[in-house]
C-alpha cells in the first residue's frame, strides 16, 4: 500500500474514533423569577485580594453583540473562577448577547462537547462516561478541540440586568455577575444528562452518563446509574427522578450526613431539573444559594459556596482554596521563574522531582496530594541546591495524584497518574 494512503486511512480511522468518543453536550436553561430578595453575598477575601492570589486557570472571552458594560461584567465573573479552578489549559468561553431567549430565561449555557476515555484520552478518572470539554482538557492536559470553544453562554439581552460588580442590590434588576458565575458552574460539568420521557426516566448519551449523574443518588444513598437497581431508562427511575429527594454522593467524610441536595420537582423542568441544587434547602441569600434552579430580582451572590465547589472537585476538578488548599501569597515573589521537572508521568513506584536551575540554597517542601486535595506524604529537605528528590508512590493505588512543590511562597502544582 502506498505510504501517502496509509497516511490518509491512518487520519481516517483516528478522526472516526475521535468522534465516537466526542459528542455535542446539553446545555442547562436558567429562569428567573420576578421576586426581589434584597440579599448580598460578596466574594470571599482571599479572592478579592487581586495583589496577592494569582490565577490558577485562564479564561478567554469571545462576544458576540456584547456592549462594553457587560464585558466589564463578565471579565470579572471570569477573574473569580480563575482563582478557584487549577488547570493548564485555557477555558475559552463563546459569549452570545442574545436577543431570542424568552422572557423567563435568564440564559443558556454548556460545555460545546463532551468526551469519555479514549486512545486520544486515556486516563480519565471514570472509564465509559462523558466529560465536559473544560474538565476533559484539565484533566488529561490537552488541548482537544484546537481553537474551538470550550463553553457557550447566552445571555438574554432583554432582561433589566445590574451591570456593577461591587456586590450591591437594585430593586428590579437582576445582578449579571451572579448569574454568569451560576452559569459557568454549568459549563464546568455542573449538569446532567437525567430527563424524563412520557413514562420513563432516562439518561446519557450514545450509551454514557455525564461525569456529574454518576453522584446522583437517591435518599437510601443509592446511585441512579447503578443498572442492578434502576434501569436506563425505566419506570423506577422516573419515580426517584420525580421525588424532591435527590442527592449528589460527596465522599468527603464531612458531608457524609448532609449530602447535597439536587433540584428535582415532581414536575420535570427540561434543561433546569437536576443540574441545581434544591431552592427549598439552600434558601436564597443563604451560602451554597448561586446553584438555584431560578434567580430573583436584587438577589446577589458572588461566591460560589462549599457544596459547589465541593461537588466540582468530586467530578474531577482542583479547586484552590478547598480543603485549605490555597495557592499562593504572591505578594513578594521575585519574578524569577521556578523551574522543577517532575518525571516520570505517568509513574509507576518512583516519581522524580528536580531543580535544575536552583543556585542559592533553598527550602524545599514537597506534598503528594489525592484527588480530593488531602495531603498523603510529605517530604522538607533544607539546603537544596542542584537536587532530585525521591518520591515513593509505589503503595498509592493506580489513580491521578498531586504533588505540590514549595520554595518559600513559591508554590508549583503537577498532576502525577499511577
Amino acid at each position: 500500500m502506498p505510504y501517502f494512503v496509509t497516511i490518509i486511512l491512518f487520519l481516517c480511522f483516528q478522526q472516526v474514533s475521535f468522534s465516537q468518543d466526542s459528542m455535542p453536550n446539553l446545555p442547562v436553561i436558567c429562569y428567573l423569577s420576578e421576586k426581589n430578595s434584597f440579599t448580598e453575598i460578596p466574594a470571599q477575601e482571599f479572592i478579592l485580594a487581586s495583589g496577592r492570589l494569582a490565577a490558577t486557570s485562564n479564561f478567554e472571552v469571545t462576544y458576540i453583540d456584547f456592549p462594553e458594560q457587560v464585558k466589564t461584567s463578565f471579565e470579572y465573573a471570569v477573574a473569580i473562577w480563575e482563582k478557584y479552578l487549577i488547570s493548564t489549559q485555557t477555558i475559552r468561553i463563546k459569549a452570545t448577547w442574545s436577543k431570542t431567549l424568552t422572557n423567563t430565561v435568564l440564559a443558556e449555557t454548556g460545555a460545546t462537547r463532551v468526551y469519555r476515555n479514549s486512545s486520544i484520552i486515556p486516563n480519565l478518572p471514570y472509564a465509559n462516561v462523558w466529560y465536559p470539554t473544560p474538565l476533559a482538557e484539565a484533566l488529561s492536559g490537552k488541548d482537544l478541540n484546537s481553537s474551538d470553544f470550550e463553553m457557550t453562554v447566552s445571555l438574554n439581552a432583554n432582561i433589566n440586568w445590574y451591570f456593577g460588580t461591587d456586590a450591591k442590590t437594585q430593586a428590579g434588576k437582576y445582578d449579571i455577575v451572579t448569574v454568569l458565575l451560576h452559569e459557568i458552574a454549568h459549563g464546568l460539568g455542573f449538569s446532567s444528562s437525567m430527563s424524563i420521557s412520557d413514562t420513563q426516566g432516562l439518561y446519557g448519551q450514545s450509551g454514557s452518563a455525564y461525569v456529574f449523574d454518576v453522584f446522583m443518588q437517591d435518599s437510601k444513598q443509592v446511585k441512579l446509574t447503578n443498572t442492578g437497581v434502576y434501569g436506563n431508562p425505566s419506570t423506577d427511575l422516573k419515580t426517584s427522578l420525580l421525588s424532591n429527594a435527590l442527592y449528589f454522593g460527596l465522599k468527603n467524610p464531612s458531608f457524609a450526613n448532609n449530602l447535597p441536595r439536587l433540584y428535582a420537582p415532581s414536575t420535570f423542568k427540561s434543561g433546569s431539573s437536576f443540574s441545581h441544587f434544591d431552592e427549598s434547602t439552600y434558601t436564597v441569600g443563604s451560602a451554597n444559594s448561586l446553584m438555584s434552579p431560578s434567580f430573583r430580582a436584587a438577589e446577589v451572590n458572588h461566591t460560589p459556596g462549599d457544596l459547589l465547589l465541593n461537588c466540582l472537585n468530586e467530578i474531577g476538578w482542583q479547586i484552590n482554596g478547598l480543603n485549605g488548599y490555597l495557592v499562593i501569597d504572591v505578594e513578594s515573589i521575585p519574578e524569577q521563574t521556578f523551574e522543577v521537572l517532575v518525571f516520570p508521568n505517568p509513574v509507576e513506584d518512583i516519581v522524580n522531582v528536580a531543580f535544575p536551575l536552583q543556585t542559592k540554597p533553598r527550602s524545599i517542601k514537597i506534598e503528594l496530594l489525592d484527588y480530593q486535595g488531602y495531603a498523603l506524604q510529605s517530604i522538607e529537605k533544607q539546603g537544596v541546591t542542584v537536587e532530585t528528590i525521591a518520591v515513593d508512590v509505589s503503595a498509592l493505588r493506580e489513580g491521578k495524584y498531586f504533588l505540590r512543590v514549595l520554595d518559600g511562597q513559591k508554590v508549583l502544582v503537577k498532576k502525577i497518574v499511577k
